[in-house]
């Protein structure tokens, strides 16, 4: 049915380049402070407003107080647990106010491949009068490497004084931020021949009534590159489900290497209920 000689849309035509974004990674030692600065900036994806003055204080801080917000952090590297702290971060709001997380935390996206979303809670702002709009980095958090079975290449770098300005308002629903190929004991699908992990900035659930997690699966699309064309693939089935993170993995049955992956719109929604728009991001691969 899609046959390498079948014809496209012009739009579809794509430049077959499947190295990923990270083929210069591992030379950071050797390359100017200039484009190491760029490199680690570029770490930090975005930041997700998603709950406001939601969470309990007690229950997630084991602290007394009132309600918190919930703001995911995104990074494309994963994290060193063991160098994180609250006064790792401080939240900008559009006052000018300065705020440190009460707490923070890598679970629950805190399994091997995964360690990339560190969700920071406290008082970061008010989302109508008075939102968060940036995120600073101003201790030493590092990232560590890519375990193996991840697709994805890492760095060790301190990413002590790197900012974003890239904050999601909470009315915004759900995006993807990261994928990757994974396998060995990271694989948790079990049928298929190719597994595809993909993370988005905030936990999801279902938003189509009645549907369940591991229905998921039928709204995600894959595709391969053929000549040039962009070639779609259904999963066949969803793992790492059920968990209350972010991430999930999707199980293939082709051995065409998939590139790409898209999520049709109105169909998972964050926590504080809104669906996420049409989605698609690359899948990120290595070349040392």
């Amino acid at each position: 049915m899609f046959s390498c000689n079948k014809n496209k849309d012009p739009k579809e035509q794509v430049k077959n380049d499947c190295i990923g974004e990270y083929s210069t990674a591992g030379i950071f030692v050797e390359i100017d402070e200039e484009i190491y600065t760029a490199k680690s900036q570029d770490t930090l994806v975005s930041v997700f407003f998603g709950l406001d003055n939601a969470l309990p204080s007690l229950l997630l801080c084991n602290q007394q107080g009132s309600l918190l917000d919930g703001m995911p952090v995104n990074f494309k590297f994963p994290l060193d647990a063991f160098s994180l702290s609250e006064t790792d971060f401080e939240v900008l709001d559009s006052l000018g106010n300065i705020h440190t997380p009460i707490c923070v935390s890598l679970a629950p996206a805190n399994e091997n491949g995964e360690n990339r979303t560190v969700l920071l809670l406290g008082e970061f702002g008010t989302a109508v009068t008075n939102p968060p709009v940036e995120v600073r980095v101003v201790g030493d958090l590092f990232t560590t490497d890519t375990l193996s079975g991840e697709s994805a290449c890492s760095e060790i770098i301190n990413l002590n004084g790197i900012t974003t300005s890239n904050v999601i308002p909470l009315a915004d629903g759900p995006s993807l931020f990261f994928a990757q190929r994974i396998d060995s004991n990271l694989n948790e699908c079990n049928s298929g021949t190719q597994t595809i992990q993909v993370a988005w900035n905030g936990g999801v659930t279902p938003y189509i009534n009645d549907d369940t997690e591991s229905d998921l699966f039928q709204y995600y699309v894959g595709y391969s590159y053929c000549s040039g064309v962009l070639i779609p693939h259904e999963p066949i089935s969803i793992a790492d489900i059920n968990d209350n993170d972010n991430f999930h993995q999707l199980c293939f049955s082709t051995s065409d290497e998939i590139v790409k992956i898209s999520m049709m719109a109105n169909t998972v929604e964050d926590p504080n209920q809104d669906p996420n728009l049409y989605n698609e991001i690359d899948v990120s691969s290595c070349t040392l």
